[in-house]
């Protein structure tokens, strides 16, 4: 995608006729006011869109990066940045299209060509370059680049291309729900995604893809009942907020499901979690019902089939949990691509899982070390500790002993935790300002996310983009994690063999 996605994150509200070129059949869509969010991320001097130095400089730090190039060539763009942009997902030519206003579609024809390497010819009366499987298409003051859903003739695709730009058929505006989610008042980002159309976008990413074969559970979501998930995203300089709201039936398979399956949130699971971890995630589930679930049950049969580690009676475990089944990692600040990580949940019997662990690594000729109420082993680089804090069962995995505190001790994140069923936390580490980011749901139905900085007179919009930007290429844990590089999946598959005793 390159260049065509990262082009909608700055690129805002539009006028009513980009949103009118949106098909009614679309899957989901989501609409970005520009003069607001370069506003905000004070992005305009003037007529001039302009980058802070602290963009900049992350810019030039981070050249390779797909959206560090889109801000490094933003100005040349010829961008109107007194119009809103749009993006959505379609099920004819194009699976995802982009929708920009220009100011100069000179420019925008020479900036796109160089960075792209193409060049724009008329193919059915539109400037087109076909480059991979994005068109770029200019006509008037209208940019165009879609996604095609397969390959095929540029010709095809400029008349879908043409078709979408005419704006001649049923648009989105008369899909009441979707028209107000786009006009949702106040905020910069506004989404709508269709419930039976949620899979079918995320299956064109190859981070979702592999995520979906390693935790299943991901299918609650993915593949439910689900009405449709709106998303509203509010940008500021004291911070950054999202409301995300699941609309479905109170008697759908969905509400059913997780109604029957989750418990209540519990902060006290962070007592065991360093605060140094850069992501930390939880479910809080009843874990009697949470092993029913077919996910769950492919994820058993999955580690049913490690060697020797699948022995372990993983369900009975599981169905012990009653709160938060909480994950904290970290990247090994010594070994490129290894993975510091924390377990820890609220389980109905901690001590006799404590003891089903140790009675299943002493058959396997792996006698831990006892150490102040702590098993105690060796693993690789790392010591692994099992033990119980406040009634929290815990293990760590970890290459250093442990200095710092714990992530209970940061109220933000505590009270987050405290309050959502299902979440997610995850900070930057900078030496003058670090960024915090949090997404839970509160409920089945109503999530909320946050993005704020350790510096409340920093821009938070602006410290936003600039942690987008610090993103290095193959940085998510499933571009790394191949098995053999201390994820999760090599500790699950190898720890048998490089479980020792401590000496």
């Amino acid at each position: 995608m390159s260049l065509a996605l990262f082009t909608l994150v700055l690129t805002g509200c539009a006028g009513d006729d980009l949103e009118k070129m949106i098909p009614a059949d679309s899957t989901g869509v989501v609409s970005f006011d520009v003069p607001e969010i370069l506003e905000k991320a004070g992005m305009v001097d003037g007529d001039k869109i302009v980058l802070p130095q602290s963009l900049q400089q992350v810019v030039d730090d981070n050249d390779t990066s797909p959206l560090c190039i889109l801000f490094s060539d933003l100005p040349q763009l010829g961008l109107n940045t007194d119009s809103k942009a749009y993006m959505y997902f379609g099920v004819k030519t194009f699976g995802r299209v982009i929708l920009v206003s220009l100011d100069d579609p000179d420019k925008a024809r020479k900036t796109l060509a160089m960075r792209v390497g193409g060049d724009f010819a008329k193919v059915e009366g539109l400037d087109c370059m076909y480059v991979g499987d994005n068109l770029y298409a200019i006509d008037g003051k209208v940019l165009l680049v879609g996604t095609v859903n397969k390959a095929m003739e540029v010709s095809r695709a400029a008349k879908g291309a043409k078709t979408i730009l005419s704006h001649t058929a049923t648009s989105i505006t008369e899909n009441k729900q979707a028209k107000e989610a786009l006009h949702n008042d106040g905020t910069e980002i506004n989404a709508w995604i269709q419930g039976k159309g949620l899979k079918t976008i995320l299956n064109k990413s190859d981070v979702y893809r592999e995520l979906s074969q390693k935790m299943p559970l991901i299918g609650i979501f993915t593949e439910s009942d689900i009405d449709a998930v709106t998303c509203f995203i509010d940008l500021d300089e004291e911070g950054v907020t999202m409301d995300t709201k699941i609309l479905a039936a109170d008697d759908s398979e969905y509400a059913q499901l997780l109604n029957s399956t989750l418990a209540k949130p519990d902060g006290n699971v962070l007592k065991a979690i360093p605060n140094s971890m850069d992501y930390i995630f939880t479910m809080c589930v009843k874990g009697d019902n949470f092993v029913k679930l077919k996910q769950i049950q492919q994820l058993l049969k999955m580690f049913g089939k490690l060697p020797y580690i699948g022995q372990i009676d993983l369900a009975s475990i599981l169905a012990t949990v009653d709160g938060p089944f909480t994950i904290g990692l970290a990247r090994d600040p010594h070994l490129e691509g290894e993975w510091n990580m924390v377990l820890a949940t609220r389980s109905t019997d901690p001590d006799g899982v404590v003891n089903k662990i140790s009675s299943f690594a002493n058959a396997m000729g792996q006698a831990p070390e006892l150490y102040e109420g702590e098993y105690i082993y060796q693993y690789d680089n790392k010591m692994i500790r099992i033990g119980v804090v406040d009634g929290i069962l815990y293990m760590k995995m970890l290459d250093y002993e442990q200095t710092e505190g714990y992530a209970y001790e940061m109220e933000p994140v505590r009270n987050f935790f405290s309050g959502s069923v299902l979440g997610l936390f995850a900070q930057t580490h900078n030496e003058k300002n670090n960024g915090y980011f949090d997404f839970g749901l509160e409920d089945i139905f109503n999530g909320k996310g946050h993005f704020y900085t350790s510096d409340p007179k920093s821009n938070a919009t602006l410290e936003l983009l600039c942690s987008l930007c610090s993103i290095k290429a193959r940085d998510a844990f499933g571009n790394e994690d191949d098995g053999d590089n201390g994820g999760v999946s090599s500790f699950m598959s190898g720890a048998i063999d490089k479980l020792q005793p401590m000496n």
